[in-house]
């Protein structure tokens, strides 16, 4: 069975939504990691954020990501609760599809 030409458009879409989804989760988890990091008193941003990438393959969805900021919150005594990481989450969310969007535009010209 072959694809017609509007299945073949359809899937293109599809990956390509998928794609950026992934990069749009990956430039958050940067994101969070920067903020989380500056917080913490990190002096290595970079290395923060590979450790909540680890974090973050370790299950599907935000909690892995969020347990881990809240653990090392708790142990350096910064107050934070789940709510507050997930709203922080959910900004960044946004600042990162800009911040893709705005990359992308700039590739094209």
């Amino acid at each position: 069975m072959e694809l017609t030409e509007r299945e073949k458009a359809l899937e293109e879409k599809y990956i390509l939504d998928f794609e950026r989804c992934l990069r749009v989760r990956e430039r958050r988890g940067h994101l969070l990691a920067g903020w989380a990091a500056h917080a913490l008193d990190k002096a290595d941003a970079t290395a923060y954020a590979d450790e909540i990438a680890d974090a973050g393959r370790a299950e599907a969805g935000d909690d892995d990501i969020l347990r881990k900021v809240l653990r090392d919150f708790e142990s350096a005594g910064i107050p934070a609760t789940r709510e507050q990481l997930q709203r922080k989450m959910r900004v960044l969310l946004f600042v990162a599809a800009e911040q893709l969007d705005a990359e992308d535009t700039e590739a094209m010209r």
